[in-house]
């Protein structure tokens, strides 16, 4: 079976809940859709499970970037804990530098984007989903390629395209080649969903039902592509 999840925020004892409730074997397949890092208690902890893990893909998400910057030193402490980084550099201090280092090449080789066929359905996976600014243009069939569009924009700026919310606010005449699932934006905050659910809209799904939200209802979700079935904790 293949599974989504997406911004699971260091929430380690939720995600190995779902696991269970999922009843996940070695049999199945884990895409998770971007930051499992930041804003939770157990960040490393819950990384390192994934990253050792060999069915479990995770897609470059904007906090698992910031990450990545701080180590290569390209961000400040502030900047990063003003994005929710605190408790995730303070574990990362207690760090060797050999260690470090390791960290930084699982973050750079993470993918930003996954192509997946289930059930005849072709899907992309990814974080964000989209930046209007990069729209390449099937001239037969008429529809985005977002493949392209996506391979354009991260080439052009890779953290515009993590931190962007461009798929949540789309003209009506914009179609895709494919159907989009993304995280990044809790369902919570969508106006025409507004509550802790997986949003299967007509051009992309959303994954994010505001796990780093509890305390306004959030929680964890997961997705069950081969049967669509979802699953809360």
């Amino acid at each position: 079976m293949i599974y989504l999840m997406s911004d699971v925020h260091g929430d380690y004892q939720s995600f190995y809940k779902m696991l269970t409730k999922i009843k996940f074997s070695s049999g199945d397949n884990l895409y998770i859709l971007g930051d499992v890092v930041d804003k939770g208690e157990e960040n490393l902890r819950l990384l390192d499970f994934i990253r050792s893990s060999e069915n479990m893909i995770l897609i470059k998400g904007n906090h698992e970037y910031l990450f990545e910057r701080y180590l290569q030193g390209t961000i400040n402490a502030e900047l990063w804990d003003a994005c929710g980084g605190s408790v995730t550099r303070e574990e990362v201090h207690q760090l060797s530098e050999n260690e470090k280092e390791g960290y930084l090449a699982f973050l750079k080789s993470l993918p930003v984007y996954k192509i997946l066929t289930v059930n005849g359905e072709k899907y992309f996976l990814t974080h964000s989903g989209y930046n209007a600014d990069y729209d390449v243009l099937d001239s037969v069939t008429g529809l985005i390629d977002i493949k392209a569009s996506v391979d354009q924009a991260v080439a052009a700026d890779q953290e515009r395209y993590l931190f962007s919310n461009d798929i949540h606010y789309l003209p009506a005449i914009i179609r895709f080649d494919k159907k989009i699932i993304v995280g990044h934006y809790p369902t919570l905050l969508l106006p025409e969903h507004g509550r802790a659910t997986i949003y299967h809209g007509e051009k992309y799904i959303d994954v994010d039902t505001g796990n780093e939200r509890r305390n306004e209802g959030g929680r964890l979700s997961c997705l069950r592509l081969d049967d669509g079935r979802e699953f809360y904790v």
